[in-house]
């Protein structure tokens, strides 16, 4: 963690708090927002500590992540004075006991504009979009129909609602929050008597009809008030709000310090964005850094849907392999390298026909979200187990594997078959049977490895995974449209035939033990050195356009959707570079862009190579 060094805009914090009025802290990357966050904290916990605890009220603290929710509370010391949560979380606790509240937002506002949305994919034909919209309407007017035999509301942390049942899902609480917070003026006089004091970091990433609720929260003159800290720049989700300001009265303050960046680094954020105008302050002040880009000649794409064939594919490989290594920094493991798509990182890491399996046209959107997460069954046993015991294997760690199999195996659980043998005894059948399993490892399917785990015990697999395991596999041809509601039967059977090394890099991959990342992946990190690859083309991800938005005189101009969220990913990922910042482009025009970047005063011409 970094020194902590006041600034301008904290003192400036510090006069908001002691005046009781709302403000708004616009800061850049790199900035230390989170610190002046937790000084703005323990300054109200200086003032109004005793005060507050003796009314039974609490300081608020929302931000986005679980992860940023332990950061900020030990760095408060655990102090139950404080109430920190993630939005979801905070916005539930306040919700969750006004059951009748809730039935009427759901009543008048969120069902109500669900059905409208699946009224506009309906088109009255007979497409598989306008019967899954029509399918979804009746279900939905269905549900309505019945919210008033429900008597008790849950949420889950997913995004799956059944409102007849009372169950309530992520995008729910949002939805219901903004209804309530904008209606119901008793529920924001109860929110103001229990938090005086209302914090929300990373607050372009909340969504917008939020911060309009809690600025009518926080809209008198003094006390409850809000505080905001964020960066529009770093709004990089769909749905969340961006542009933040507090309440009539309040106060925006900008900090334009940088602690993280190189100053070559921060020269390029400056010329980039424009509203704040950043300088590098502590221990990163005299680190110079370099920049550099590297515009590759794109080849024109040979597929339909202008997609690139395999062997273009692995020429645009090859050429980013040969750009690190120009640059010196292949084989070094302070490089992170950021890509837009999973797909593209897959294909560099090695599981890419997983990563096809699992997005493609056996897999429904919860699947995808669950690949995504690491959280599917049938690679559950995998990332949770099995990988981790090669591991373990190829390591030499007995003490691992004794350790994996007593938490996970049936076999080695208290009542298993090992449960009476010395500890001796068992670290030898231990590492006998997993070294079984290693040898199959490199040459089994993926079905023959789990039948194994799971005949042996090595595995307590879920009932679902056992009835794809002991059903006959599918041998009809897929149909979308037949085969809707079992597509997971496919998926499935075309899991279980597949090597084991996909696996095996996906699980290093989602265990962090690569320099690889998504774009979006890196928010709110740094690394000393970053590798930022552009290609349109590979990524095919149409929402997204680097080479129109870095270069729209030679590559055309995006489209308004295409550069708002285009420009922040692109800043992103630039500002993560603690020293040195290298960025590929392909680009059909690699001299046009050249010139166009020189000429945007973004670069200069010794920071830009060409490709042919």
């Amino acid at each position: 963690m970094r020194t902590w060094i006041e600034s301008e805009a904290d003192i400036q914090v510090r006069a908001c708090i002691d005046g009781h009025r709302s403000f708004a802290m616009i800061a850049g990357a790199g900035a230390g927002k989170t610190s002046s966050l937790v000084d703005a904290l323990g300054r109200v916990r200086d003032n109004e500590g005793n005060v507050l605890r003796k009314h039974g009220q609490r300081i608020a603290c929302i931000t986005f992540t679980k992860r940023a929710v332990e950061v900020i509370k030990k760095r408060l010391g655990f102090d139950e004075l404080y109430l920190v949560s993630t939005l979801h979380g905070f916005l539930w606790g306040l919700i969750s006991h006004f059951h009748e509240n809730i039935r009427q937002a759901l009543y008048e506002s969120r069902i109500p504009n669900l059905i409208d949305k699946a009224r506009e994919d309906d088109n009255g034909g007979n497409s598989k979009k306008a019967l899954k919209a029509r399918a979804k309407i009746e279900r939905l007017t269905e549900q309505l129909s019945l919210l008033e035999a429900v008597n008790h509301f849950d949420y889950s942390d997913t995004s799956f609602s059944d409102y007849e049942k009372g169950q309530i899902g992520h995008d729910d609480v949002i939805e219901i929050a903004t209804y309530l917070l904008k209606n119901n003026q008793t529920l924001r006089r109860i929110i103001g008597l229990r938090f005086p004091y209302i914090f929300v970091d990373e607050a372009q990433d909340t969504f917008e009809g939020i911060v309009s609720g809690l600025n009518l929260v926080c809209a008198g003159d003094e006390l409850p008030m809000i505080g905001y800290f964020g960066d529009p720049w770093q709004q990089i989700y769909d749905r969340s709000a961006g542009d933040f300001s507090p309440p009539d009265k309040g106060k925006v303050i900008k900090k334009a310090e940088n602690f993280r960046c190189s100053k070559s680094v921060i020269r390029l954020l400056n010329a980039y964005r424009g509203d704040v105008e950043q300088y590098a302050a502590g221990e990163n002040a005299e680190c110079e850094g370099s920049v550099e880009f590297l515009l590759i000649k794109a080849e024109e794409p040979t597929e339909p849907r202008r997609r690139y064939s395999e062997e273009q594919i692995e020429r645009a490989l090859a050429r980013m392999d040969a750009a690190v290594e120009n640059w010196g920094w292949a084989g070094r493991d302070d490089v992170m390298k950021l890509f837009l798509a999973r797909q593209m990182i897959a294909r560099r890491l090695g599981f890419a026909d997983l990563n096809r399996l699992f997005t493609g046209d056996y897999a429904s959107s919860r699947a995808q979200d669950a690949f995504e997460e690491g959280t599917h069954f049938l690679l559950k046993p995998f990332l949770s187990t099995i990988c981790p015991l090669i591991t373990a294997q190829s390591q030499g760690d007995d003490r691992k594997i004794i350790n994996l199999l007593r938490r996970d195996s049936p076999a080695f659980a208290s009542n298993g078959l090992n449960a009476e043998k010395s500890l001796k005894v068992m670290i030898e059948t231990s590492r006998s049977l997993v070294k079984q399993l290693h040898a199959l490892w490199d040459t089994e399917t993926i079905g023959t490895i789990l039948h194994f785990c799971v005949e042996m015990q090595i595995i307590q697999p879920s009932e679902r995974l056992s009835e794809h395991l002991e059903r006959p596999p599918r041998t009809e041809p897929f149909s979308e449209e037949l085969h809707s509601f079992d597509k997971g039967d496919w998926l499935a059977d075309s899991f279980f035939k597949m090597a084991t090394g996909g696996v095996s890099r996906y699980f290093e991959y989602l265990n962090n033990n690569t320099a690889y990342s998504t774009q979006h992946g890196v928010k709110g990190e740094e690394y000393p050195k970053v590798l930022v690859v552009y290609d349109d083309v590979e990524a095919a991800w149409n929402q997204y356009s680097f080479s129109k938005t870095l270069t729209p005189l030679t590559a055309g101009v995006p489209s308004d959707r295409q550069r708002s969220v285009t420009q922040k990913l692109v800043y992103v990922s630039f500002s993560r570079a603690e020293e040195d910042l290298r960025i590929v482009l392909f680009t059909a025009n690699p001299e046009g862009a050249q010139a166009e970047l020189i000429e945007s005063k973004l670069l200069s011409p010794d920071q830009i190579r060409i490709m042919a």
